[in-house]
C-alpha cells in the first residue's frame, strides 16, 4: 500500500464523521443559516491567506520546478477561481463577499493556521504537504458524494459550491493526484518515526477539517473576546 493510501485510510473515519456534520449536510440539503455562512466565509478567507503563504514556503523547499508549478498553480487557484464557492455562499446569504474579508481569526481558524506554519517553520516538504492535503481530499470527497446522490440539482441553492469542488479533478491531472504522488515519492526517505509524524499531521489537519465546519456552524469565537477587541 502507497503511502498516501495509508494516510487516506487512516483518515476515513474522519471524513465519515465531515459526511454527518449539519453544515455539510446543509449543503447537500440547500439549507444553512446564514450566521452560519458567513461565519464561514470570514474565517475561510482568513483560512486561505494562511494556505498561500504555506504553499509559498512549500516553493522555498522545492527542489525542482516541477514541484514550484505546483504550489504556484493552487496559489493561483486560490486567488482567483475559489473565489467562486464564496461567492456561493454569500449569494445565498445575501451579503458582499468584501464585508466578510476582514473578520478576526477564530479560535478553530488559529489553531488550524498554526498547524500548517509549524509544518512549514519545522517539517520538510512532505510535512508541508501532508498538512495541507486533507483540505483538497476532503472538500473533493464531499463534493463528489453529493454529485452521486444527486445533490447538485437545479433547485439546490449550493449547485455552484458542489459543482466547482466536484470539478476540481477534471482539468487533466488533478492537483490532489500531484500532492499524493509527492508524498509518495518523498516518504522512501524517510524512517518509520518521521512517516509517523507525517501521518499524525495528516490526521490532525482532517480533524481540523471537522472543527472548521462545526466552528462555522455554531459560530465559535473566543470566549473572552470583549477584551480582544481594543487589540484588532
Amino acid at each position: 500500500m502507497k503511502f498516501s493510501e495509508q494516510l487516506v485510510a487512516a483518515g476515513q473515519p474522519i471524513l465519515n464523521e465531515i459526511y454527518k456534520h449539519p453544515f455539510v449536510d446543509g449543503i447537500g440539503n440547500g439549507q444553512l443559516p446564514k450566521q452560519a455562512l458567513t461565519f464561514y466565509v470570514g474565517q475561510d478567507f482568513n483560512y486561505l491567506n494562511a494556505f498561500i503563504k504555506v504553499y509559498a514556503a512549500a516553493i522555498q523547499k522545492s527542489a525542482t520546478r516541477a514541484d514550484m508549478t505546483i504550489f504556484a498553480k493552487q496559489i493561483d487557484f486560490i486567488l482567483n477561481s475559489e473565489i467562486h464557492p464564496h461567492h456561493n455562499f454569500c449569494n445565498v446569504a445575501g451579503v458582499k463577499y468584501e464585508t466578510l474579508q476582514h473578520e478576526a481569526q477564530a479560535p478553530g481558524t488559529y489553531l488550524y493556521n498554526e498547524h500548517m506554519y509549524n509544518a512549514a517553520r519545522t517539517g520538510d516538504l512532505i510535512d508541508i504537504v501532508s498538512a495541507m492535503t486533507p483540505c483538497p481530499w476532503t472538500y473533493l470527497e464531499i463534493a463528489n458524494r453529493f454529485v452521486k446522490q444527486g445533490k447538485n440539482s437545479d433547485d439546490n441553492v449550493f449547485k455552484p459550491w458542489i459543482d466547482f469542488y466536484a470539478n476540481m479533478a477534471d482539468d487533466g491531472e488533478s492537483v490532489l493526484s500531484q500532492l499524493f504522488d509527492l508524498i509518495d515519492r518523498e516518504a522512501p526517505k524517510y524512517d518509520q518515526h518521521h512517516l509517523d509524524v507525517v501521518k499524525e499531521e495528516f490526521l490532525k489537519s482532517c480533524e481540523l477539517e471537522w472543527d472548521f465546519w462545526d466552528q462555522a456552524y455554531y459560530q465559535k469565537s473566543w470566549q473572552f473576546v470583549e477584551p480582544m477587541k481594543q487589540y484588532h
